[in-house]
């Protein structure tokens, strides 16, 4: 059974929505006359080809062909069935759409996800607390202080603190109800035998948001260098490393305003450069640079900086992004490094 919305419902959401508002979170628009033009993001293009109508609600590209309303852009852009697109609309504009229509199967992914959501960012109230208002926290505290991390920083990313122990997540969570196989599901806790345990422990914590400022999964530091230096969430339903690319969130008007944006390797690359008034940065959270992660950004910058890593590593994965640029036919820079310093 496929999900009913009703038409006069559809109609309603449609109505509301502004797709030249919309399509502007992802593309970078230019008024050209009536309509205005940009980057198609389903495409690799370097001549803007890609029109949006203000006054037809429509969107159309003369490079691939795509096209349609706000709803098809939102399916294309973001991977989701019609109903789910309609839901993501509406839940932008504040309308409310029942759930009473939806299968049974849908009802449990739809669910999920938000449950999965929820647990993240309880997950990260809990690390902020536990840095800033415990006794443990100290650890925490002085390693970011070490870091040069400025108080601004640590608020606007939210950074946090996972306590020593193999427990305090679980715990956490137990008390307050949650089923641990749904917190397992998030990459916070590892099943074992009998039981469960914190992935994070002792770590400095960079919570992940995707563009909506949705919690999707965490990063941690290790703050006596034990490896692995870094440890990361594993794939979860609402996490997808090929397109999240770190601090994005936090920088995209930043992006769109310099009309570049830096592509670093890891957090502490970001933090570093913002801590230096450098905000029109984001990071690969140490994965390779993607088709999709190129194609989000193509939304927000025309020109694209790598500083990676001095190090062989860091100077073959620059090498190898050359091809993807190419592909997508965007401008692209390499700052190199004096070697051994990173950003």
């Amino acid at each position: 059974m496929s999900e009913f919305i009703p038409d006069d419902k559809i109609a309603d959401v449609r109505n509301t929505a502004d797709i030249v508002d919309l399509i502007s979170e992802y593309v970078v628009l230019k008024k050209v006359g009536k309509n205005f033009l940009g980057l198609c993001p389903f495409h690799a293009e370097k001549t803007p080809s890609f029109t949006v109508s203000p006054e037809k609600q429509i969107f159309h590209c003369f490079g691939c062909g795509q096209g349609g309303n706000v709803f098809n852009f939102v399916m294309q852009y973001q991977n989701l069935s019609f109903p789910e697109a309609v839901r993501f609309v509406a839940k932008k504009y504040g309308i409310e759409i029942s759930a009473r229509n939806m299968s049974a199967a849908q009802k449990r992914k739809f669910a999920q996800r938000e449950k999965l959501f929820q647990i993240n960012e309880d997950a990260v109230d809990y690390f902020r607390k536990a840095l800033v208002d415990t006794s443990s926290g100290e650890r925490g505290r002085k390693y970011l202080a070490k870091r040069r991390m400025t108080p601004e920083v640590i608020e606007r990313f939210w950074l946090g603190y996972a306590p020593m122990g193999w427990n305090n997540i679980v715990r956490y969570f137990s008390s307050k109800k949650v089923p641990l196989d749904d917190v397992e599901t998030t990459g916070l806790v590892i099943a074992k035998k009998g039981g469960y345990y914190d992935r994070f422990r002792d770590r400095i914590i960079f919570p992940i948001l995707d563009i909506d400022q949705r919690v999707v999964g965490f990063g941690g530091r290790s703050l006596d260098n034990s490896l692995p230096k870094y440890l990361n969430s594993p794939e979860t339903p609402v996490y997808h490393k090929r397109s999240i690319l770190y601090g994005l969130h936090a920088n995209k008007e930043m992006c769109r305003k310099a009309g570049s944006v830096f592509i670093v390797e890891g957090y502490f690359d970001l933090l570093s450069l913002y801590c230096h008034g450098i905000k029109n940065v984001v990071a690969t959270l140490g994965t390779a640079l993607t088709q999709e992660h190129l194609r989000i950004l193509k939304g927000y910058a025309r020109e694209f900086i790598l500083v990676f890593d001095s190090d062989n590593a860091g100077i073959k994965a620059a090498e190898r992004s050359l091809s993807l640029f190419a592909e997508e036919k965007a401008n692209i820079r390499i700052v190199i490094l004096p070697e051994g310093r990173d950003p």
